[in-house]
């Protein structure tokens, strides 16, 4: 009976455990898709001074919540890779 007990407490807290980590992780992930989301509105801004952006891309294998690395597509066929830290952006012109 004792053993039944001390089995189903531990399922019972460790259940809890994985929920809480379940929990932060989204909470997390939730914090980087909104940091991301921002940085990625700042770098489509300060691009679209420079003519009619056809596609934006991010890198999030190299972005974190305080850096965006990714490239833009313009319609006249230009391309950059850009770096945005800081508040400032970094950028160089790809020839295809």
């Amino acid at each position: 009976m004792k053993t039944k007990n001390i089995i189903k407490t531990g399922l019972v807290v460790a259940g809890l455990g994985a929920l809480a980590f379940g929990a932060k992780k989204i909470a997390d992930d939730h914090k980087l898709m909104a940091s991301q989301e921002e940085l990625t509105s700042r770098v489509r801004e300060e691009f679209s001074k420079m003519g009619v952006i056809a596609t934006l891309y991010v890198q999030l294998y190299e972005s974190d919540m305080n850096r965006l690395v990714g490239g833009v597509m313009f319609e006249d066929g230009r391309h950059y890779t850009f770096v945005y830290e800081d508040e400032d952006l970094i950028y160089e012109e790809e020839v295809l």
